[in-house]
């Protein structure tokens, strides 16, 4: 019986041990089914091809499918947020491929996250100021456990007063450590030291004809004739 003869060519070996060509599978008409479901692997990029190393080719983070040229974002009701700050993140979010659902998703889950950090935070030192102002109070030499006795408080206002003013006391009550008992001892002690508040003493004006450098020229300049 005669047989035909097969006339396809054989499949010739590629130079270095590289599988055949007809060996090479190829994707089927109308796009790759695995590289087009989302988070699959990116096919392999032809090197020797010219377009692979002509500049101006690379793929931006905007022509990725599903992420936007620029992400809208509404704050929930109580929160601001700083464009400033929104812009560098967008820049983050379009790198990650985020699409606008999962960047308006995760940016007010990240609001809300801080804001609660910040406001157990805040809860935080409002508690460590009352406990600073119960020790102080409980403090029997400088409060009656309800306020501080008339001459500490005295004491302390001269202090404020002389050295700081309003912009010392609204440093104190912002900051909460007008309450800590090391502080408010310390605004005593330095007022019973001043005493009582009084004109400066500007001391004796110095002699006209003390011009001598010798040690007894210098203090008669510095304490007046009676050093």
């Amino acid at each position: 019986m005669t047989t035909e003869a097969d006339t396809s060519a054989p499949a010739t070996p590629a130079a270095d041990g590289a599988p055949p060509a007809s060996a090479v599978p190829t994707a089927p008409e109308g796009g790759n089914i695995l590289g087009d479901q989302p988070g699959a692997a990116a096919p392999p990029t032809d090197v020797s091809s010219p377009e692979a190393t002509q500049p101006g080719t690379e793929t931006k983070a905007s022509d990725t499918p599903g992420v936007p040229e620029k992400y809208e974002f509404t704050p929930p009701e109580g929160f601001a947020v700083d464009p400033e700050a929104l812009n560098g993140y967008e820049g983050l979010a379009k790198d990650a491929g985020l699409t606008q659902e999962q960047f308006a998703k995760v940016t007010e889950y990240g609001l809300k996250y801080f804001h609660d950090q910040l406001g157990k935070q805040a809860e935080a030192q409002d508690l460590r100021v009352g406990n600073w102002m119960k020790e102080t109070l409980a403090d029997g030499e400088i409060a009656d456990g309800k306020t501080l006795r008339p001459e500490a408080r005295e004491a302390a206002g001269r202090v404020m007063e002389r050295f700081g003013g309003d912009d010392l006391r609204k440093a104190l009550v912002e900051t909460g450590a007008g309450n800590h008992p090391a502080i408010v001892k310390a605004f005593i002690s330095i007022g019973k030291a001043m005493g009582v508040a009084s004109p400066p003493d500007t001391g004796n004006p110095v002699p006209q004809n003390a011009k001598g450098n010798g040690l007894d020229d210098i203090a008669a300049r510095m304490y007046g004739n009676g050093a």
